[in-house]
């Protein structure tokens, strides 16, 4: 969505969503020239249109009108979607809703029964999200609209609605957190005024942030504290209230001294090794003793596609004996189209349940492979007992390496741990963990033109289980 030409202070819908992330960026958007803005990259802009794909899907079918935004005309945009109120039709596309500095422009608003300033209905608003859960900073922005349509109509809506990924629709009570709304409405329009401070800080939206540029360099120049993994922003502002603000000073500082003057104690020493393991490259771990099979163990890798919903796109997995230095033969099932799911799973389940590892434990890494394990196995009419047989016997190596020590990590994510354990390079901050699926998206479309081109999914699949396997032997130091 454009920004109308009105005010500085002008609050839209899309900084309710940025308060949930990162405060600081209703203060760049507000003080900063946006052509300093870092374009979107080529993830970006690939979610960017499956969203406004799957938005179009999901909403042309139900034959609303439409609100259209001519040359930047907000006013008479939402003059447009006031009189279609008044008219009582059933809902409205794109509506545009105004109060003051505010705007707001939900993806649907749908007519309900209940008196109003309209007559005997009212209008609630909802958006449309390809992503399968609701999130903090969706429900924001339909509770903002929520709050502008209670200006028009004169009845703020106590619910409204998400639809997902999935197609499902999620029911949110407005009412419930009306609050939290109008504080989170109040707190973004202090900043976006200048009157409330924000500072920079890295977290993992740092790599898709529209100000990475400006706001990245600076941190990495500071060695800023909230580059420590485990620091959460209220005790890093705790931290920083007591002269820590970098890395170098958490590192070197007297955590008797901290604890003394009123830092909380709890995770304060973990925090410090992490510092000082970001300092030095060095990982601090102690072996750790994981489940192991009797005879066989089994590795599973599980890549998801962001742009389906996290639907995965490749698995691949193979055994291995318990004591052995590599892992055995690995099998990669691609998915080069929704189609393909189905078969794969298929061929993971007659692995998973086959007499060499029926019961084996299954290594991955990351909760998002153990959760589309689960959805592949509901979508696939598995029985909730098999599925749950198959679930208890995987082992997620992730709160594990946690367990083990400190790396000199951002985020442990998979490819920041596994750089740590062949002693490589690790991911810059704010690198993003999506090489793969992009690649798979600009293959596919090539495949769409007509060109034929193979995509590397068994020497990636290959990669995945073999890095899985390596971050196994080094924790148990095999």
């Amino acid at each position: 969505m454009a920004s109308p030409t009105r005010t500085d202070a002008t609050i839209l819908a899309h900084h309710l969503y940025d308060f949930a992330e990162c405060e600081h960026r209703i203060t760049l958007d507000t003080r900063l020239d946006k052509s300093r803005r870092t374009p979107p990259d080529a993830a970006m802009e690939l979610l960017f249109e499956r969203g406004r794909r799957f938005e179009r899907e999901v909403v042309e079918p139900l034959g609303y009108p439409a609100v259209d935004v001519r040359g930047g005309e907000w006013d008479e945009a939402f003059e447009r979607t006031v009189a279609l109120m008044r008219e009582g039709v059933d809902g409205i596309d794109q509506g545009v809703l105004i109060d003051g500095p505010r705007l707001a422009r939900p993806d649907l608003l749908e007519r309900v029964s209940g008196a109003s300033a309209l007559g005997e209905h009212h209008y609630r608003p909802g958006d449309v999200k390809s992503a399968r859960m609701a999130r903090s900073d969706a429900v924001l922005q339909v509770g903002f609209a929520a709050l502008l349509l209670e200006t028009i109509q004169g009845r703020r809506p106590e619910s409204g609605f998400l639809i997902l990924g999935d197609r499902r629709r999620e029911e949110l009570d407005l009412e419930a957190i009306r609050c939290t709304i109008d504080d989170a409405v109040e707190r973004a329009e202090a900043i976006a005024r200048g009157e409330a401070e924000t500072t920079a800080s890295y977290s993992t939206v740092c790599a898709r942030c529209r100000w990475r540029g400006e706001c990245l360099p600076v941190l990495q120049d500071a060695h800023d504290v909230s580059f420590v993994h485990g620091l959460t922003r209220a005790r890093q502002r705790v931290l920083r209230r007591h002269g820590i603000g970098s890395i170098d000073a958490l590192a070197g500082a007297d955590l008797g001294a901290l604890i003394d003057a009123g830092v909380p104690a709890d995770g304060l020493e973990r925090a410090q090794a992490q510092a000082r393991a970001m300092l030095d490259g060095q990982p601090r771990l102690h072996r750790v003793r994981l489940p192991r099979g009797v005879r066989r163990e089994a590795y599973l890798k599980i890549e998801i596609d962001p742009l389906e919903g996290g639907e995965p796109w490749l698995m691949a997995w193979a055994e291995a004996a318990s004591d052995a230095r590599a892992v055995g033969e690995v099998s990669v099932a691609g998915v080069a189209a929704p189609a393909d799911r189905a078969p794969a799973f298929e061929r993971l389940m007659r692995f998973l349940e086959s007499p060499a590892v029926r019961e084996a434990p299954v290594f991955t890494y990351g909760s998002t492979g153990v959760r589309a394990f689960d959805a592949l196995a509901e979508a696939n009419g598995v029985s909730p007992q098999r599925a749950g047989e198959i679930g208890a016997r995987f082992v997620d190596l992730a709160p594990w390496v946690r367990r083990a020590g400190v790396l000199p990590v951002f985020h442990y994510r998979f490819d920041e741990v596994v750089a740590v354990a062949r002693g490589g390079a690790r991911p810059a901050p704010g690198a993003a963990e999506d090489a793969g699926f992009v690649r798979l998206q600009a293959w596919r479309e090539r495949i769409a033109s007509g060109e034929t081109v193979e995509f590397p999914f068994d020497a990636l699949g290959r990669e995945a289980v073999e890095s899985l396997f390596l971050v196994r032997a080094w924790l148990t130091g095999r």
